[in-house]
């Protein structure tokens, strides 16, 4: 009876665990993992590695001397993890192993991972001559699925394509669930939203393949970044078909991932352009609220003006924008000699958009009305010149700086006047003799007038230092020694750098 048994799974190309140890010419003796007999042993690998999970796609018998094998109980308890994450049908060790520990066996068992001891007498070939002959009508269901997956792969170019329907048919043929999602873990595509409720850890870091509770995942590439994941989990329904199966359907998947590239790259330059319109002086409000809105921003919903600090140019924009995408924030930022934005999110989500991309974040206060973005941006960035004496990453909220910010915002006008009155021979100067007055002077008060630490951050001698300060009072009249006109440039810098008209910036 066990021998007619053996004869139909054989035939059905289902040979499981229990039949092998069932054999009586084979002599495999169980060790431990018992609730694992009925797993399924499409294939047979040998491998000496300790870790040979990544170069196996699930499924597989492991057969080895054991050279691998940690003779430890606490390294062998590690080796049967990782063998069991990776979903392997389990492992024939041979007489030449290491004495397998109890610990390793009690892990085993844990995890229904079945271990099994070969006997001398039997080779290896022998067990894997049987499972070949066993899984060869598996090898051309195999073969036949994965076709399948390809002529799926060819409907999705068609014009109209059904999304969903496609998807729900790839999960029929490769016998997993299957989700496809952002670096945040959200869903990237609106019609396909299931997201499996796993703890993702690091994994939505990673790119290269990793094994996931359940499942795998698969980082998709659009250019030489990951821009999404393709998740498979195992079905309850369908027997799973295997890693190979599943990269098949990355294909498809990476098709949606540079789709959903070229849409968030559309949606940014209209967010773009329509914040670009709304600092234009004199800009229609109803044009400005309207482009906005037709570039995702919520109507009279309050949003920040923020400013970002020193990053490179395409990158950290196109990072920020997945960033902000990916957890469905609406957004419009652009780069205008710096990276700038307005954003409808709360402070929490500010402050971690400015750790992730690791750099401080100037944001003006919250407002509501479309006119006012020219200056809240004003504030955005005299908010952002105030980090630079903050080592770390930060966001500065303007309205979170009690002292000068209370001071000076109620009055742009005066405060134009101000800056424009005391400055005007510096910047003047400035434009004329292509010097770095203005910036000297903004440094060294930065700096706290003192003279080593100034001449350091602007990479110059002192003699250079005090050369360009004796200027500055020359140009403006004003001792830098005096403290009531050294506090008037003082303020005049800071005034200068929160109203300074959009068109000399």
């Amino acid at each position: 009876m066990p021998q007619q048994m053996t004869q139909t799974r054989v035939a059905r190309g289902q040979l499981t665990v229990a039949e092998l140890v069932a054999m009586p010419h084979l002599g495999l003796e169980l060790a431990a993992g018992a609730a694992g007999l009925e797993r399924r042993v499409q294939w047979t690998h040998t491998s000496e590695l300790e870790d040979p999970g990544p170069w196996l796609e699930g499924g597989e018998l492991l057969i080895v001397n054991g050279f691998g094998i940690p003779e430890d109980g606490p390294g062998q308890t590690e080796y049967v993890r990782r063998l069991a994450q990776h979903r392997l049908a389990g492992v024939a060790v041979s007489v030449r192993a290491p004495e397998l520990t109890p610990e390793m066996l009690a892990v085993a068992d844990e995890l229904g991972f079945p271990v099994m001891k070969i006997p001398r007498q039997v080779p290896f070939i022998e067990l894997s001559y049987l499972v070949a002959n066993a899984s060869e009508r598996s090898a051309r269901d195999r073969l036949a699925r994965h076709l399948r997956i390809f002529e799926t792969l060819r409907l999705r170019n068609a014009i109209d394509s059904d999304v969903p329907g496609i998807y729900r048919q790839l999960e029929q043929i490769s016998g997993y669930r299957l989700a496809l999602i952002s670096p945040s873990g959200q869903a990237l595509l609106e019609d396909w939203a299931w997201v499996p409720d796993v703890d993702w850890g690091d994994a939505l870091q990673a790119t290269d393949l990793r094994v996931v509770p359940g499942g795998y995942l698969v980082p998709l590439f659009v250019g030489d970044r990951v821009t999404a994941y393709l998740v498979g989990i195992e079905h309850d329904e369908v027997s799973p078909e295997g890693l190979a199966a599943l990269q098949h359907v990355s294909t498809l998947a990476a098709l949606d991932a540079i789709e959903d590239q070229r849409r968030r790259e559309a949606e940014h330059r209209k967010g773009g352009s329509a914040l670009l319109r709304a600092m234009e002086p004199g800009a229609p409000h109803a044009e400005v609220e309207r482009r906005l809105q037709d570039a995702g921003l919520v109507r009279d919903t309050p949003f920040r003006v923020v400013a970002f600090g020193r990053i490179a140019h395409a990158l950290p924009e196109t990072r920020a924008r997945d960033w902000l995408a990916d957890r469905r924030i609406p957004h419009a930022i652009l780069w205008q000699e710096q990276l700038i934005g307005m954003l409808q999110c709360s402070d929490e989500q500010l402050s971690e958009l400015g750790s992730a991309l690791g750099v401080s974040i100037g944001a003006s206060p919250t407002s509501a009305t479309v006119s006012e973005i020219p200056r809240l941006l004003r504030q955005a960035r005299w908010s952002l010149s105030l980090a630079v004496e903050i080592d770390a990453p930060e966001v500065i909220f303007t309205e979170r700086q009690l002292g000068l910010a209370r001071w000076l915002n109620p009055d742009a006008r005066t405060m134009e006047r101000l800056a424009e009155d005391t400055l005007r021979p510096v910047l003047e100067h400035d434009v004329a003799q292509g010097s770095e007055l203005f910036h000297t002077l903004a440094v060294y008060f930065r700096q706290h007038g003192r003279m080593r630490a100034t001449a350091g951050a602007l990479f110059v001698h002192e003699h250079t230092l005090r050369y360009r300060l004796n200027r500055i009072e020359q140009l403006t009249g004003k001792s830098l020694k005096n403290m009531r006109e050294s506090f008037e440039l003082w303020l005049a810098v800071e005034a200068h750098a929160l109203v300074a008209r959009d068109d000399d910036e």
